[in-house]
């Protein structure tokens, strides 16, 4: 026994230690995005309409806290909404602890991924820190997009490693796609990496196998409970008014968002690695599809930094087959360290923020509230979905897309200050703005309004 003993623990702390930098590297983002990330509107309507269906124990017709008409939407994600009511009944901070300990294993199944293709620990550190820096506008955020880290970064994990060793375990692809469906969206995007790898390369060795996990993934993604009205939710998912316009969470990489700047340098920094060696033709396909993808819509630039962070380190040959056996002697230690030290560095950090962490101010929500009584609110995001959590009545808001096109476009106008408000302030008994915002000098002068002090900088307009 003293003779296995010694001949395992070598390799145990060459494995750990040879993680040093990641570690590292992980411990610093996490600490960092421990101290600035803040709750965001887009996932408080989550919790908002989590709360309804858990008081109700149905999945509601429609968005119930909004006063326009959102009959007959498709409510895909169900699953993310009663999460995140459940996290968010934990208090503020326990929904940013979740966001920690979600970054955390993310960047692990990433460095885990990317070291067993071959990439060094130094390569794998500044690639992460590169994530942490480019990514900085979605990670800074508590939100839906939130939910799709882990299960995008499990499926890198899965098809690099059917990318190197084709087996029967490219099936785990399926279910990780039917309960990433119910989610978040960007399990679509999942699926066309998936697709990727399966139509470009599995499909040359085993068609029938790789026919049949392609057609089986598609159809998880109707694993909801809309079933096959699943495909017209993602359908008015991009065909909202904010898509067609490009704004919002749909704005393009603008060289005058300082992050869109920092994410093109570091997806930059990435591409070149990438492309310094031979690559495997489905990796080209998948980085230029979500290359395309940040082009429409820059928040998709997360999930074309999390791709090159797998594949930009690795090897076209099996090079890295060695080192892969050496962090796999002891992976549960491994992962205690690689996950555990970030986690302790970071959870405390939320913990002394407080109610620092609130998207929204909450004496603000509570007087606005009262304010408002059972009237219906126009208020912009981060506070229009604060709001309804408080149970506020809304006149719109998100998820934009359950509303009609008009309806949108009329919110839309309210948030850039433009006339075609007109709709919306006409239909509301209260609309909230902050001071020296458009929405503000939208409404100042309005005589059907009279303006009341709701706290900090902001302004209840309430209808004469």
């Amino acid at each position: 026994m003293s003779t296995t003993a010694t001949s395992t623990a070598p390799a145990t702390a060459t494995g750990v230690a040879s993680w040093r930098w990641t570690i590292a590297s992980m411990t610093l983002v996490s600490a960092f995005f421990a101290a600035f990330v803040r709750v965001g509107g887009d996932w408080d309507w989550l919790v908002a309409l989590g709360d309804d269906i858990r008081a109700a124990m149905h999945v509601p017709d429609g968005v119930p806290f909004a006063a326009s008409d959102t009959a007959g939407w498709h409510n895909v994600p169900v699953l993310a909404q009663l999460l995140a009511s459940v996290v968010h009944d934990l208090g503020e901070q326990a929904t940013v602890l979740a966001h920690v300990v979600v970054l955390v294993v993310t960047m692990y199944v990433l460095a885990r991924t990317a070291r067993s293709g071959g990439a060094s620990d130094r390569y794998t550190a500044g690639a992460l820190l590169a994530l942490g820096a480019g990514a900085l506008a979605t990670l800074g955020i508590v939100r839906a997009q939130t939910l799709s880290l882990v299960p995008f970064a499990l499926l890198l994990a899965l098809v690099a490693s059917q990318a190197r060793h084709p087996d029967r375990r490219i099936w785990w692809a399926v279910p990780l796609v039917a309960v990433w469906g119910n989610l978040h969206g960007a399990a679509l995007l999942g699926v066309c990496v998936l697709g990727a790898y399966l139509v470009v390369e599995r499909i040359r060795s085993d068609f029938w196998l790789a026919t049949a996990v392609g057609v089986s993934s598609l159809l998880a993604l109707c694993a909801t409970p809309e079933l096959w009205r699943t495909p017209t939710y993602y359908a008015e998912v991009f065909d909202n008014v904010s898509a067609q316009r490009g704004e919002g969470l749909w704005a393009r990489p603008s060289l005058g968002m300082p992050f869109d700047v920092v994410m093109v340098l570091s997806a930059a920094v990435l591409l070149a690695l990438f492309v310094r060696s031979r690559r495997r033709p489905w990796e080209y396909v998948a980085v230029l599809g979500l290359c395309l993808a940040t082009a429409t819509a820059a928040r998709h630039g997360t999930w074309l930094l999390m791709l090159l962070v797998v594949l930009a380190g690795s090897r076209r040959v099996e090079g890295g087959r060695a080192a892969e056996v050496r962090a796999d002697r002891r992976p549960a230690r491994l992962a205690a360290f690689a996950i555990g030290i970030p986690l302790v560095v970071a959870l405390p950090i939320v913990v002394v923020r407080g109610d620092a962490v609130l998207g929204a101010p909450p004496d603000v929500v509570d007087e606005v509230a009262r304010v408002a009584g059972d009237g219906v609110v126009l208020a912009p995001a981060p506070l229009s979905e604060s709001l309804a959590v408080a149970g506020v009545v809304l006149w719109a808001g998100n998820p934009l897309d359950a509303f009609s096109h008009p309806v949108q476009a009329a919110y839309l106008d309210f948030l850039d200050g433009d006339e075609g408000a007109a709709v919306a302030v006409a239909g509301s008994d209260v609309v909230v703005a902050q001071e020296g915002s458009a929405q503000a000098d939208l409404m100042s002068g309005d005589p059907a309004f009279e303006p009341r002090d709701c706290g900090e900088t902001w302004t209840c307009y309430v209808r004469r």
